[in-house]
């Protein structure tokens, strides 16, 4: 696994452009969604910017958009968005059916998933995210908070830190998983929280950088099998029975090994009943804790440049 990967692969959707086409910026084709707005055929535009009535990237790549607005778009069956949309201004954006690619929150924005498939959502900033059921391929929230109570997440579920659009960190992007199936592995990086109280767990759970690991439940206990897995992690075998019912049979967790200067990298083991997960203190009194110190500390980077 890499210990810290560039959550953004290009928040421009169409990075693809800046390599294979550096100077065809002219003729990108854009699609803005101003007024609230139900979707439900195929947009094939490079750019789908939800919370903007015009505009377009200059030379540079600075965003030149205009006017704000704030409006609620519903993405429903027939809907095909091939390269996702770019949400904006506190915008909401209801996805019930439908597919999308790389799809980005930003600011105040919220998106619910309820249905559908996505195959990669991000949340920055003070955005959230709140997934009952559909599925996302790759979820990666390091916005304000995020939850996932139902459907499926395929490859990867990261908490991360809480971070601005050009990689300043503003905290801790906090996630509560009730319920769901996260199939792929569960990522607590930076100063992200992962609270696991339920679901069905099939990937492997891994705390690096100064994540921390929340797992609610009962019968919890964990077992070392291995500290020194590729020369940076200990590998602990983690059973028991999460909160909502859900068995942990000899679950892999991995927490990074002692670095040099940076923060601890921990996991939390909360012998508890279903609590609020809105209530959960970030520091929890006899808890079962083993932290690691890690290795150097990268900066969260959506690999935007400063001028966007």
């Amino acid at each position: 696994m890499n210990t810290i990967r560039l959550l953004v692969r290009i928040a421009l959707c169409a990075a693809f452009s800046l390599s294979v086409l550096p100077e065809a910026h002219a003729q990108f084709t854009y699609t803005f969604f101003p007024n609230d707005a139900t979707i439900a055929s195929a947009i094939d535009t490079d750019f789908n910017f939800v919370g903007f009535a015009g505009g377009s990237y200059d030379d540079d790549f600075n965003r030149n958009f205009f006017p704000p607005s704030s409006p609620t778009v519903n993405v429903i069956d027939g809907a095909s968005i091939p390269n996702g949309l770019d949400i904006n201004n506190s915008s909401i954006v209801n996805i019930t059916g439908g597919s999308l690619g790389f799809t980005v929150a930003n600011d105040h924005s919220r998106v619910n998933v309820s249905g559908g498939s996505t195959s990669f959502l991000l949340a920055v900033d003070n955005a959230t995210v709140d997934m009952t059921q559909g599925s996302v391929d790759d979820l990666e929230l390091q916005g304000y908070r995020g939850t996932v109570r139902g459907g499926t997440v395929i490859t990867k579920l990261v908490a991360n830190s809480q971070s601005s659009m050009f990689g300043d960190v503003l905290g801790s992007c906090i996630v509560d998983v009730t319920g769901g199936n996260i199939a792929g592995e569960l990522d607590a990086y930076n100063s992200g929280i992962l609270n696991l109280y339920g679901g069905q767990l099939g990937g492997d759970l891994y705390a690096a950088h100064g994540g921390t690991i929340n797992i609610f439940g009962v019968g919890l206990t964990t077992s070392l099998l291995d500290a020194h897995v590729n020369n940076r992690y200990s590998l602990y075998s983690l059973s028991g029975t999460l909160s909502d019912g859900a068995p942990l049979n000899n679950k892999n967790l991995y927490i990074l090994n002692d670095g040099v200067t940076y923060g601890h990298s921990s996991f939390n083991l909360v012998p508890t009943a279903v609590p609020e997960p809105g209530n959960v203190a970030l520091v929890l009194t006899g808890a079962i804790t083993t932290t690691a110190l890690s290795l150097r500390r990268r900066r969260v980077s959506r690999g935007l440049t400063k001028t966007q």
